[in-house]
This record gives structure tokens, sequence and C-alpha cells, in this order.
């Protein structure tokens, strides 16, 4: 099986150049020269000593540098930068990529930045990403909203049907972009294949936020989102990549959006001091996994497989599995993402997520109301997953109340009624109002479940009972809801005329 992924890989891409870093090799040489700085950064190499000289090591500071000659610039890259990107393009098959050094956010923004002017239509996910919003109030773009499959046995929500991409195709022919989250938080995925094919027909560009979907290109059994059509993809290599936390990629597919306004709208959003610890990460992240990353995760398989068995053969909780997503929902499922629902044995997602970190020392990605969630990635090994299933098993032996347990509030709601788009709201006077006293009234702040980051209103929207009752189900079971306002349990609003 090696020899077949080796011959694979081998047919994707020239191996030999896969084989070089030209950024991180570059930083590395640098780092070792004798150079007196009188540049920033102000630590000079690391030559005033801190307790980060301590922990980072002398050699870690003397890679924190600022952007020169020998080591390019990100904004305007003509040498090691470029030659790193046009190398992180051929492994994931695109046409061009662009290093993010502030998180897919970024690269989210600039993607719509790039593809919608105000007043253009972008068709997008209720349940997307806070930073879409973020980039329909900096574009002036009217959002269309569209509803995610909910999954009333787990508490979570799926991709977008294509049938429900299909119609508001039909009733948004003149839209100028579609945003798809693939694979969703939760690792589920529509036929974005075909998704791509509806909207390319009506010369609308498909851009995806991928942040979850970095390895997808390396793992055969999933369809990645370049080879499915998409036109923008934005990935996190810092999650499932192996990068360092913050470093992205943005990757460009076809030429409905040019190079020239993709590094544009970057250059508008992106930092002129670049961290090359967090750029050069990218490069070493891709040369793993374009060399071994189809094999990592054809063996990560095998361990996940015995993983969901044991799990479900020793404890009353159930595994979102990828028969049972397809069965249903007519998607595909990440096997990476263990999402395991154990509201079965009496207790919620949240309790579970708790014992599991104060009892056991194991961090998980997440709670909702019924499930956990893991994200899996090479690093994992069998040991490691044979510690979070023995310590799932030995929860409900000492803590499961036996008996299933079902909440009103886990279930997501329908979306909101959108009074003015969200740059109107973001733009209008406002005031701050204490939270129960927001039914009725308009919202211009974004309250945001933390992780994934998906809000339960946005800028614009109508503040309904249900979000009000939404939001006091996490603050009382979690406590993570990010808001505008610095001031708990309030909110901001649009001021009322009188």
């Amino acid at each position: 099986m090696a020899q077949v992924l080796q011959e694979i890989l081998n047919e994707k891409y020239d191996i030999c150049s896969q084989e070089r870093m030209p950024l991180f090799e570059a930083l590395v040489n640098y780092a070792k020269k004798n150079t007196t700085p009188f540049d920033v950064p102000g630590h000079k190499m690391g030559a005033l000593k801190s307790p980060l000289n301590d922990v980072f090591s002398d050699f870690t500071m003397k890679m924190d540098v600022n952007s020169m000659k020998e080591l390019d610039l990100l904004s305007h890259p003509s040498s090691v930068i470029q030659e790193a990107q046009q190398l992180a393009a051929e492994a994931f098959r695109a046409k061009a990529a662009y290093f993010l050094v502030n998180g897919t956010s970024i690269g989210i923004l600039a993607m719509i930045l790039s593809a919608c002017k105000p007043g253009d239509h972008i068709l997008v996910p209720r349940n997307c990403h806070k930073s879409v919003m973020n980039g329909i109030i900096l574009s002036g773009a009217c959002p269309v909203f569209l509803e995610p499959e909910v999954d009333q046995h787990f508490g979570i929500s799926h991709g977008v049907s294509v049938r429900t991409i299909e119609k508001a195709l039909t009733l948004h022919p003149n839209a100028k972009a579609l945003l798809v989250t693939y694979p969703t938080y939760f690792g589920t995925m529509n036929d974005l294949e075909k998704i791509c094919t509806l909207a390319h027909k009506q010369n609308i560009a498909v851009i995806v936020d991928s942040a979850h979907g970095t390895h997808l290109s390396f793992v055969d059994s999933l369809p990645d989102p370049i080879q499915a059509g998409a036109d923008l993809v934005t990935m996190s290599m810092h999650k499932t990549g192996g990068s360092l936390t913050q470093s992205s990629i943005l990757l460009l597919n076809s030429d409905r959006i040019s190079r020239e306004q993709i590094q544009k709208s970057l250059n508008m959003l992106q930092s002129t001091s670049a961290s090359y610890l967090l750029m050069s990460s990218l490069d070493v992240a891709r040369h793993e996994l374009a060399l071994y990353g189809a094999i990592r995760y054809h063996s990560l398989k095998e361990i996940m497989e015995q993983t969901i068995i044991e799990i479900e053969e020793h404890t009353s909780f159930e595994v979102l599995k990828n028969s049972y997503v397809k069965h249903r929902f007519s998607q595909l499922h990440d096997y990476t993402k263990l999402v395991i629902r154990v509201n079965e044995s009496g207790l919620s997602g949240f309790e579970v997520y708790t014992l599991l970190k104060e009892k056991y020392n194991i961090q998980m990605e997440l709670a909702e109301g019924y499930v956990v969630m893991a994200v899996i990635t090479p690093a994992d090994t069998k040991e490691s997953l044979e510690k979070l299933v023995t310590a799932l098993i030995d929860i409900e032996r000492k803590y499961g109340k036996g008996k299933s347990i079902r909440y009103p509030h886990v279930t997501p709601f329908s979306a909101n009624t959108l009074l003015l788009t969200p740059r109107e709201a973001y733009y209008a006077e406002h005031e701050e109002i204490p939270i129960h006293e927001a039914i009725g009234r308009i919202s211009a702040d974004s309250l945001m479940i933390y992780p994934p980051g998906i809000p339960l209103v946005i800028p614009g929207e109508y503040v309904s009972k249900e979000v009000i009752e939404q939001y006091h189900y996490y603050i009382q079971n979690f406590g993570n809801i990010l808001s505008d306002s610095p001031r708990k349990n309030h909110i901001t609003v649009v001021k009322e005329k009188k």
C-alpha cells in the first residue's frame, strides 16, 4: 500500500521539487550568520535576553527577523517566498498560493473583497464563521443566507444541501459569489463538485472556507476543494497541516478572480511585518504533507477505525460516521473529526468535556449539548487515542446517569430575519442594553459561540426570543459566548429612531 501511495504522489507533482523548503532554509541560514542587527525587531535576534530565550531557545529568537533582501517580502514576493508559495500551489494542485500570517480569517476577508463589490449578492451558509460576516461588512456585499442541514440526533449542523444551493442560485442568478464551508467544523462535506458546476454555469465564483480541510488533498478517500473546482480556497494549515498557529494558505484555482486582485486585497489586510517563523512553518508543513501526508493519513485511518469500534463497543456513546451522514444527509464525513455523541449516558457534551479535562488531563476541541469532538491528525498515535477511549469508558462508568437526555436548545434554530445589511447595522448609531431587553431589536453585535466561531446573531438581524434562550443556554453550560459588548449579558443594538 505504501508503494501505491508513493506512485500516486509521483503522478501528482515532482517529488524532488517538493523536497525543497526555500524559505525555511534561507531563514535558518540567515540565523546562523553572525549578523550585527540595527533593524527591528528590538530584541535584536535574541541579544536582549528575556524568558523567551529560555523557553524558545536562542536560535528561535535569531529566526524572528524582519524582511530583507535575503528573505524576500510577503507583500511583493520575488525570491524565496515566491518560490515557497509556488511549491505550495503545486502541492495543492492550484494555480497560485498565498501565505497568510493572520489565520484563515484574513483569507476569507480577502476572498470576499476580491469577489464582491458593494451591493453585490453573496450566497453564504447561515452557520458560517464570524470572519465571513466581517468580510461582508468590509465589502458592502449583500448576504443571502442558506440554511444548513440540521441533525436532530447529534444536535449539530452539517453542510448546506445541493438542493438548497440549487434553489438559491435560481432565485439569485446575478449573485457574484457562493461561499461554501467545506468541510464543516464537524467534518461533513456536501457535493462540492456538483455545486461548483451549478455555480459556474451562471459565472458565479465559488469561494471555500476550508479552515479544517488542509489535509483533504492528501487523503485519497476524501475529495478536496481544489479538485472539486472551487475558485478560491483558504485553508488553516495550522489546524490540520502542522504549521504554527495563525498560519494559513489561500489558494487560487481559476481565472474568474485575478492574481493581482487577490494580492491587492491581502496587502490591504495583512501586516507589512509578517512573521518569518509563521511563514517558514508553512514552508515546512507543505513539505511534510507533500512527501509524507498520504502515507501518514492512510496509517491514521486504520487507527481511527479501531478507535471508533472500541468507543462504541464499550460505551453507550455513538460516533459520527460516513455511512450515517451519507444515508441521512447525502454528504460525506471526514474521519479525522471524531464527533462523539454522549447524551445516551445521561451526560451532556459539556459535562464530558469538563470531566476529560479536569479528571484525565485530556483537552478536546469542543463540546456541544450532545457531543464532544476531537480533531485527529498524524501527530496522534494509537497510544494517545487509547488514552481517550479509556477515559471515556471510565467517565460513563463513574459519572453516567443511565438515562438519555434531550435539551430544547441543542439543535440550532432557523436563521433570524435580516432587517439591515450587516454593513448598514455596523455603521448605524448603536446603544448597549441588557440582553433580556433585546427581543425585537436589530442587533449591531455578533454573539458568537467559540469554538467554532459561529454567530447566534449577526449585525442587521432581528433578535428573537430563541436567540436569547440560546445565548443563556451556552452561558450557563459552557460560558463561551464572545460579544462585541464589553459587559456580560449585554448586547449592542441599533438605536431606535424616536
